[in-house]
């Protein structure tokens, strides 16, 4: 087995996060393993409310789980990983080590483990439009330097660029020539941390890749291709953040984002009445695919929402101030209080605690 993981490490870069659904008798026995199995590993994410529909089930010995069910047992001599027999007290690491064994076993994809990003990857999304996504992520990645002393970088991923309004464009063939190298290999990394800088702008607060180039081909970028950029961001060691701005496009590479991201903020609408069956579809679909997610309530306030998992951004049209035909946003304001508490439940989420936590409230 460690041939075999020794060869999926040595192929393309494919980060993801195995979801691990658990069908125990024992609750207390299965929160406790979460829990273990989550500190040792936090690639892996468990769910007991509709854990069948995950494609790696743990089941008490015995019970039908399906074509992808794994047995924990509690006879030692019997555990037996080629079919998917697990002693079910063994040391959590070697837990986790053979579970991402039994996701390549029953699924045949290829998994490295999120360990090897030393970022968090936050990803941005909307039900709608109008609903002020871009100017969101960009005012967390701000307030992130003002909480944490966190870098972070932003990328537009959307099809209209409305960064525009909030970043300088500057153009330049360097971001195309980026692009072909990531396409031409995985293995040519001094090149593209070469061409990774030159096409950096910004001033820390935060950084961003430069935009008018950028965003004339970002509806060319792929799954793998968006994976090889995030990877080669990481390897920078620069930024403790990485935040994707999806928009509301939904296309098949912002869900893939969603999915493997540490945490999705979904900004929408605070009156259901506004949100059409499209939109409430889009909305379902994203807290399927999220592993952890936050929504964000837009509009005129109603109420306090409360939650780990909800808050409210304040309609405050004072908070953004044009400034030489640019965008600066005053977090002094309403408007940069409740981006404060957003902050603090993403960085929370993204912490090694949070995670825990997160897991813990799935599994109630």
């Amino acid at each position: 087995m460690g041939k075999l993981l020794f060869s999926w490490y040595r192929r393309e870069p494919d980060m993801d996060i195995i979801h691990v659904g658990l069908c125990i008798a024992d609750r207390d026995f299965a929160m406790a393993l979460a829990r273990g199995i989550s500190r040792e590993s936090r690639c892996i994410q468990f769910h007991m409310e509709n854990g069948r529909t995950c494609e790696l089930i743990l089941v008490d010995e015995g019970a039908d789980g399906g074509s992808s069910a794994v047995q924990l047992t509690d006879i030692r001599c019997r555990s037996d990983p080629e079919r998917g027999i697990l002693y079910r007290y063994e040391a959590c690491s070697s837990l986790a080590r053979q579970i991402v064994y039994q996701y390549y076993r029953i699924t045949g994809r290829p998994f490295e483990p999120m360990e090897c990003r030393r970022s968090r990857l936050v990803a941005f999304a909307a039900v709608s439009g109008g609903t002020g996504v871009t100017a969101c992520a960009v005012a967390v990645a701000r307030m992130m330097k003002i909480l944490y002393g966190k870098r972070c970088i932003y990328l537009n991923l959307q099809t209209v660029n409305d960064s525009v309004r909030y970043f300088r464009q500057e153009g330049g063939t360097a971001v195309r020539r980026l692009i072909y190298e990531l396409n031409r290999s995985g293995e040519r990394k001094e090149q593209i941390l070469l061409w990774m800088e030159s096409v950096i702008a910004g001033d820390g607060d935060p950084d961003y890749l430069n935009t008018s180039a950028f965003n004339e081909i970002a509806e060319d970028i792929d799954e793998k291709l968006l994976d090889r950029l995030i990877l080669a961001l990481d390897q920078m060691g620069r930024y403790d953040y990485i935040l994707l701005d999806l928009g509301n496009d939904f296309r098949r590479r912002d869900l893939h984002a969603l999915k493997r991201c540490d945490c999705g903020v979904l900004l929408r609408q605070r009156e259901p009445s506004q949100e059409t069956v499209f939109t409430k579809a889009m909305l379902h679909r994203v807290m399927e695919t999220a592993p952890a997610l936050i929504q964000v309530l837009c509009g005129p306030r109603s109420g306090e929402e409360r939650g780990e998992k909800v808050c409210s951004i304040c309609c405050d049209r004072t908070s953004f101030i044009r400034m030489n035909g640019q965008i600066r946003i005053n977090l002094h304001r309403n408007y940069g209080r409740d981006i404060a508490v957003l902050t603090k439940k993403i960085a929370g989420i993204c912490s090694e605690y949070g995670q825990i936590r997160d897991q813990e409230e799935t599994l109630r």
